[in-house]
């Protein structure tokens, strides 16, 4: 049996993925099991899914724990949450990042690959602007590096199973298929943000949810941040106005200043600015 755990954020299309990967195996007459867990989450939270692929019958209905692969959609996760928690020793790590394998690390030893799937979502229309769908260029990756699944069955349930722009998303897949590299790693001393122990289910924010964005860190779930051209920028204040979590101040001249601590990526600020003096760029 192989598993697959999915971490994400809310917009990203990790529970899609799994779901996606899920028919896939199907078209290529395997078993699969496949679900999410997620609480009552915006855009932008994070987001666990799971996937087993088996030749026989699946009986497991638990939480994958210890998986064979983690596939990482947003790398702002490895700064804060152990995703590889409970990775087997010679695992593998699929990150979203446009960074060679090697700036990565596992201590256990396994595989590393990479591809830069937001670019690639960006590229082919998938998504939006400020909150590209990196779901099918992801998979793509993931069946070119494990070989669990043909590329074929992906594209078949692709077509299938995604009502919006499916053509666009097949291209995404096999722009991921195409672009993923992958290196081997041994075990290494070296520190990596991700702890070694069973990675924690993401905490439903509904208890909390009226406590400020500083306390509830979700300048965390940001995968792009707002920049601001000064000379386009007409201190018209709209940003300041329509931001959601207060994450905008003023310098001595007028001119907004990006509190980042506050901000979330949500990229409101950048749809409702009126001269277009804001874009969406990764974040490092």
């Amino acid at each position: 049996m192989l598993e697959i755990r999915f971490h994400g954020r809310g917009g990203q299309g990790a529970v899609v993925a799994s779901e996606l990967l899920a028919q896939a195996v199907f078209f290529d007459g395997k078993v699969a099991q496949s679900f999410p867990f997620f609480g009552v989450e915006r855009r932008g939270a994070p987001v666990t899914a799971f996937t087993r692929i088996d030749d026989h019958p699946i009986e497991l209905r638990s939480f994958i724990e210890h998986p064979d692969v983690v596939v990482v959609l947003d790398p702002g996760l490895l700064r804060d949450t152990p995703v590889t928690g409970g990775l087997k020793p010679g695992g593998l790590l699929l990150v979203n990042s446009p960074q060679a394998p090697g700036a990565f690390s596992l201590p256990q030893g396994g595989t590393l690959a990479t591809v830069d799937a937001t670019r690639i979502a960006v590229g082919r229309k998938v998504g939006t602007a400020t909150m590209p769908v990196v779901n099918t260029a992801m998979l793509g990756a993931l069946a070119r590096v494990t070989g669990a699944f043909t590329e074929a069955s992906l594209e078949r349930a692709i077509v299938a199973f995604v009502p919006s722009h499916p053509e666009e998303n097949r291209a995404a897949a096999r722009d991921g298929a195409e672009s993923v590299r992958m290196e081997p790693v041994a075990p290494s001393s070296r520190p990596s943000p991700p702890s070694e122990e069973a990675a924690p289910l993401p905490f439903p924010e509904g208890p909390v949810a009226s406590l400020p964005s500083n306390i509830l860190h979700t300048s965390s779930w940001r995968t792009l941040r707002p920049v601001i051209d000064r000379d386009r920028c007409t201190r018209c204040n709209f940003c300041w106005e329509f931001c959601p979590d207060d994450a905008f101040d003023f310098d001595a001249e007028g001119f907004p200043v990006v509190k980042l601590l506050y901000c979330k990526g949500c990229g409101i600020c950048a749809t409702e600015c009126p001269p277009d003096a804001i874009q969406m760029v990764t974040e490092a």
